[in-house]
């Protein structure tokens, strides 16, 4: 799968996830569970990270008084992407055997890995 990632959703986060889960039904409203965020990072190096708002750079271009000629964004495929984040991640201090880590992206991609 593709993904379009650009200065406002290049953002990632990490997630430990608990070693074991509440018992029962959710069906009442769910069970509160515990994740710990160990990081977060942009996951697509190179792309610009804007000092206005999503909202005012659009309007910034419909109004002609900015010109996006593509090096705002990138196209990144999801099968590359994992791998690449994977490989890094497994290096990082924070990240021991025998636990699982959920990615999230705030462009719409999530994932989870073990070392």
């Amino acid at each position: 799968m593709k993904y379009q990632v650009n200065g406002f959703n290049n953002f990632c986060r990490v997630f430990q996830l608990p070693q074991s889960y509440p018992q029962g039904y959710c069906f009442g409203g769910g069970l509160p569970t515990t994740f710990v965020m160990v990081d977060w990072f942009h996951a697509v190096g190179g792309l610009p990270q804007w000092a206005i708002s999503e909202e005012q750079y659009h309007q910034l271009i419909a109004n002609g008084e900015l010109v996006d000629n593509g090096d705002h964004s990138q196209e990144v495929d999801s099968v590359e992407l994992q791998t690449t984040l994977t490989k890094f991640l497994r290096d990082k201090v924070y990240v021991t055997e025998g636990e699982t880590y959920l990615v999230i992206c705030d462009f719409g991609f999530a994932f989870t890995f073990s070392k």
